[in-house]
């Protein structure tokens, strides 16, 4: 069954909004048939009405509130006719409380978890599943080869999962929101992201309470947390600046750093590369910052999707 595209969506949330019943016969037999898109609808109908509550409750009482909107006459006449026209009343801008703003983030973040791909949560447990199978196996020896390398290939591969908004078949919703599109690429990837960063501590929290494992919980998130954070950034930001390909062979050349500086003593690499991968890919003011940084950066290119950084078409 082909499902119905973002414009068929749009337009079944637009009939509902205008009490249309019917928004197209071959939508609404769709809608009849297919729970998925009717579970499309209905994210769109819920992101679209909890903005327009927000805004609703934020918009002050102004019953000349229209009034202030000069009419377009008044605009285009006098320059016609070379006249100066007065300049027109501002218009009252609503400015938001921040309980409401905090409402609407929490809404939209998760909202997002029935828009990343579907199969991203499932092989992403599975992975931390593994990982808690071979900590179980092989012991307390090799928790730092699990734990570093391995949290931080589960969190940059889900990063690339959901990062890449340009290419995103569900573009077109975004833009028809009065969200910012950057907004919702933010809140995809933090929730992607936080979420495994918390299934990342409980499986280390399980780990160092195995037979043998190190109890000191603190240490065993430093292994990974500066270095997953790196390597995640470092693939959104490719994925946003250039593309996917370009964000999935950053983020490799980071998780290969990681693991150089994880387990180098087993690897031929060079003694100065060692040390500066073991200075970098680990938990620190300056690994953070960068993480920081470079989803900055990305952000900032999100909303310009027609430049890229060296200023050339995207």
């Amino acid at each position: 069954m082909r499902h119905l595209d973002d414009e068929q969506v749009i337009a079944a949330v637009r009939a509902a909004r205008t009490g249309d019943a019917t928004p197209g016969a071959g939508t609404a037999a769709h809608l009849a048939a297919c729970a998925h898109c009717r579970d499309r609808v209905a994210e769109a109908r819920a992101l679209r009405d909890a903005v327009a509550a927000v805004e609703a409750e934020d918009v002050p009482e102004a019953p000349d509130l229209h009034a202030a909107v000069p009419a377009f006459d008044a605009l285009v006449l006098p320059a016609l006719r070379g006249e100066t026209a007065p300049a027109p009343d501002p218009v009252p801008v609503a400015v938001p409380t921040a309980a409401a703003s905090w409402r609407i983030t929490v809404a939209l973040v998760l909202r997002q978890a029935r828009l990343v791909p579907g199969a991203l949560w499932p092989l992403t447990g599975l992975g931390f599943a593994a990982l808690l199978l071979l900590a179980w196996n092989l012991g307390p020896a090799a928790e730092p080869v699990l734990l570093g390398p391995g949290i931080t290939l589960l969190v940059t591969m889900g990063a690339l999962a959901v990062c890449e908004p340009r290419r995103d078949p569900r573009r077109e919703v975004f833009h028809a929101m009065p969200v910012p599109p950057v907004a919702v690429w933010l809140a995809r990837l933090a929730l992607v992201v936080g979420a495994d960063l918390v299934a990342a501590t409980v499986l280390t929290v399980v780990v160092g309470w195995l037979p043998g494992g190190d109890a000191g919980v603190v240490r065993l998130v430093a292994l990974w947390f500066g270095p997953a954070l790196l390597t995640a950034a470092l693939a959104a930001f490719g994925s946003v600046w250039h593309s996917p390909t370009v964000g999935a062979v950053l983020g490799g050349c980071g998780w290969l750093a990681g693991v150089a500086a994880t387990a180098g003593d087993l690897l031929p690499v060079p003694g100065g590369l060692l040390r500066v991968a073991a200075t970098v890919w680990t938990t620190n003011v300056g690994t953070l910052a960068a993480a920081l940084l470079l989803i900055g950066a990305a952000a900032f290119l999100v909303t310009r999707p027609r430049s890229g950084l060296l200023g050339g078409a995207a």
